[in-house]
């Protein structure tokens, strides 16, 4: 007879719990429309304001102020990076490549993440000699740049139009391949 009423109340109990589930269910497939709509609402409020690219002010290799805007008239390739990122270090030939064959097209810009901290001016600059890099490099000093894009995982590739939209946005390291394919495409949008 226990036996019996053990069976009888895990069947019940299980009957309610698949009406519990049932009735979410059917609550939230309910809601789904109304999430879904206000999604794409706000999906294109957020596409419209990132259609335009974050400004953000920086210092070149001389020493001076420069904004991302003062670039703008020509394509941009804005890469952030840091010496202590393998997978930074690893990408950086293929800007240094594609800097020599698009370099009087567009505008790279490897923009080092410069904390004063954990990477030093001084340490990003004795990598950029020793490695014999020749592209232009900005120095968040500021870290305006890494706010602006929300660099918090790098290495980061942005994509500017020369109007100054946004074309593309890459996480993670680009081989020399991709790289290239990524910046014809930017080109051939303009």
């Amino acid at each position: 007879m226990k036996q019996g009423l053990k069976f009888f109340i895990l069947t019940v109990i299980l009957i309610a719990v698949l009406i519990g589930a049932f009735f979410a269910y059917q609550n939230l497939s309910a809601n789904i429309g109304e999430i879904t709509k206000a999604t794409e609402s706000d999906s294109t409020t957020r596409s419209a304001e990132a259609a335009t690219a974050a400004d953000f002010k920086a210092v070149d290799t001389g020493g001076n102020d420069v904004k991302l805007s003062d670039y703008f008239g020509k394509p941009c390739v804005v890469n952030f990076w840091a010496t202590w990122c393998g997978y930074c270090v690893r990408e950086m030939p293929a800007f240094e490549s594609a800097y020599k064959k698009y370099g009087n097209d567009i505008n790279i810009l490897m923009v080092n993440l410069t904390d004063g901290d954990r990477e030093t001016l001084k340490g990003a600059n004795d990598f950029l000699e020793e490695n014999a890099f020749t592209f232009p490099v900005l120095f968040d000093t500021y870290g305006e740049a890494l706010s602006a894009y929300e660099a918090y995982t790098i290495p980061v590739t942005v994509f500017i139009r020369a109007d100054g939209t946004v074309f593309e946005k890459n996480i993670g390291a680009l081989g020399e391949n991709e790289l290239n394919e990524k910046i014809t495409q930017l080109i051939n949008t303009q």
